[in-house]
């Protein structure tokens, strides 16, 4: 398996780098470190100068080159040693460009984004939350797992069963990966007021995870709204992780509060695991 791990500004990257060493420790996976200098920024700084300062202008702007290529290789290094320290396979790699658009062609020879859910990668100011993770789950083509809690070793995950495709392609991303197939407490989870429409949501994950070779995992089906009965459910099993089949039609701060998804992300209580 092979993780790309996108270097970001964000205060939870180095739990980033934690639970993508926890991952590469159990699959004898290899980290991608990928830096990206802003080539974006450099320009902003080049062309804000007034009449008759383009050399200055210019001098500013090798000097925020210098500057984010540097603190670039500080954070690659960084992450470099701890995985080194964990016997973990590790590349670093630092390029210029924009950085949306190259952690997406580097996803292409990924199977697995690890990020931070507070990652921003342009300097002095946050990338509008969630852009980059939908960007990522829609162009990128991989699954991603995001560190949005302090790290501590995944042992409960929790699988939100949908019914629908979204469901489906999540599951069957997570065990063609063999993701959280050992040494851990699976439950699939589907919230609704009727036990039979639940159940029937719990059918199909079940059977991609026997035919990928899991062990049973548990079953639960609860009522309630969906996004406050799921979250108050993993609070209560000290979930570690959840399982969720992306979100998508809007931007994430249209459904903060209002999805599954965007009730987890927002609590940063777990890990979770996403794809489209």
């Amino acid at each position: 398996m092979n993780i790309l791990l996108p270097v970001s500004l964000g205060v939870s990257f180095p739990d980033a780098v934690s639970l993508a060493i926890d991952v590469a420790k159990t699959h004898d996976a290899k980290v991608r470190i990928l830096s990206v200098v802003d080539q974006g920024e450099i320009r902003r700084v080049e062309e804000g100068a007034r009449p008759g300062a383009i050399h200055l202008a210019k001098h500013a702007a090798e000097e925020v080159e210098k500057r984010l290529t540097e603190e670039g290789a500080a954070l690659v290094r960084e992450a470099a040693h701890r995985c080194d320290l964990a016997g973990v396979q590790v590349q670093g790699e630092i390029r210029q460009g924009e950085p949306e658009r190259e952690f997406i062609a580097a996803a292409g020879g990924s199977d697995l984004l690890v990020a931070g859910i507070a990652s921003h990668f342009a300097p002095g100011l946050e990338d509008a939350p969630g852009r980059f993770v939908l960007s990522m789950l829609r162009e990128g083509g991989i699954p991603v797992l995001l560190a949005c809690s302090p790290f501590r070793p995944v042992g409960t995950v929790v699988v939100g069963c949908g019914g629908g495709i979204r469901t489906e392609r999540t599951v069957g991303a997570m065990t063609r990966l063999s993701l959280w197939k050992e040494e851990c407490r699976g439950i699939l989870l589907a919230v609704d007021d009727s036990p039979e429409k639940g159940e029937s949501r719990l059918s199909t994950p079940r059977q991609l995870l026997a035919d990928a070779g899991y062990p049973p995992w548990e079953e639960r089906v609860i009522p309630g709204p969906r996004h406050e009965a799921f979250s108050a459910f993993c609070e209560a099993e000290k979930a570690d992780l959840a399982v969720l089949g992306g979100w998508g039609e809007h931007w994430w701060d249209n459904l903060l509060g209002t999805s599954i998804t965007g009730r987890l992300l927002q609590e940063g209580r777990r890990n979770v695991f996403l794809y489209m």
